[in-house]
């Protein structure tokens, strides 16, 4: 009996050691990162042999967290991605959506947006405040274009894949405090983005981004009671996720802004580059 009884033993220790054995934590850290809006969740992927394998959702933005997986998996993982999903999806694939990606070197990978979104380096921007789809020459403080006098472009940013759009914004006073006020998502710096309700239709707008602030019953469902003066606001581009969770507000990623001169148009007044917006992190093996 004591022999059998410590065969059995031996059996249940050797059993706890190979399911230990059988898993591995990947543990992540990130700086940067902000809650998402109506049930859209972060989610968690290592890359092996070429599959994307998820580690698991999460909403919180504290950290560290630590996600379980296959030993094998985690050893011989050679990537790391982190996307953005819809709440309750039932597809068990990755979206377009890929915020941050890393490769391991040795037990480690370095995670950022240039695998996923591209080099932020060379970007640039500049714009006029003009309103050209009314005939008032009295109020060409109230509008924003990215545009050259000379019928260029005004910014210059890489092109995103996709999952991902641009959006121009001006954050303008109310009553309560300040709004940010969308001009429209775009995909390219020269064409006209998809939002104009903001703009009068005497004349067609520019073939740039940009907006005209003049429909006041519009603009006071925002909050803002008089026609906006841009001159000394907040004016940005922000990076969304496409579809987005809340488009009534930008996402952390805003690699352009200035505050606008008080200067009209043909006056050029030229964005920051402020990369430190982006969120970064590691993810390790352990």
């Amino acid at each position: 009996m004591l022999v059998a009884i410590g065969g059995m033993l031996l059996s249940s220790c050797s059993g706890d050691d190979d399911n230990s054995a059988s898993t591995a934590t990947v543990k992540l850290e990130v700086i940067g990162l902000q809650p998402l809006e109506n049930n859209v969740e972060y989610e968690a992927w290592i890359v092996v042999n070429g599959e994307n394998k998820s580690l698991g959702r999460f909403t919180d933005v504290s950290f560290p967290k630590q996600f379980r997986a296959s030993a094998t998996d985690v050893d011989n993982a050679t990537q790391f991605k982190l996307s953005i999903e819809p709440g309750n999806d039932p597809s068990q694939e990755i979206s377009n959506t890929v915020l941050l990606s890393g490769n391991f070197a040795g037990n480690g990978a370095q995670l950022d947006i240039r695998g996923t979104l591209g080099s932020f380096e060379n970007a640039s921007g500049v714009f006029m405040l003009k309103t050209p789809t009314d005939n008032n020459e009295n109020n060409e403080q109230s509008g924003v274009y990215w545009q050259r006098p000379d019928n260029r472009a005004g910014l210059q940013l890489p092109s995103l894949p996709e999952g991902w759009k641009y959006e121009g914004w001006v954050r303008v006073p109310t009553t309560s405090g300040t709004v940010n006020l969308s001009t429209g998502t775009f995909s390219q710096p020269a064409g006209r983005d998809d939002f104009l309700p903001y703009s009068m239709t005497v004349n067609a707008p520019p073939a740039f981004p940009g907006e005209d602030f003049l429909n006041l019953n519009l603009l006071s469902k925002s909050g803002v009671n008089t026609i906006p003066d841009l001159r000394g606001k907040q004016v940005f581009i922000s990076i969304e996720p496409s579809p987005d969770n809340d488009g009534n507000e930008p996402f952390i990623l805003q690699p352009l802004s200035v505050e606008a001169g008080i200067e009209l148009a043909p006056a050029l007044n030229t964005m920051d580059l402020k990369t430190a917006s982006f969120p970064v992190g590691t993810a390790s093996k352990e």
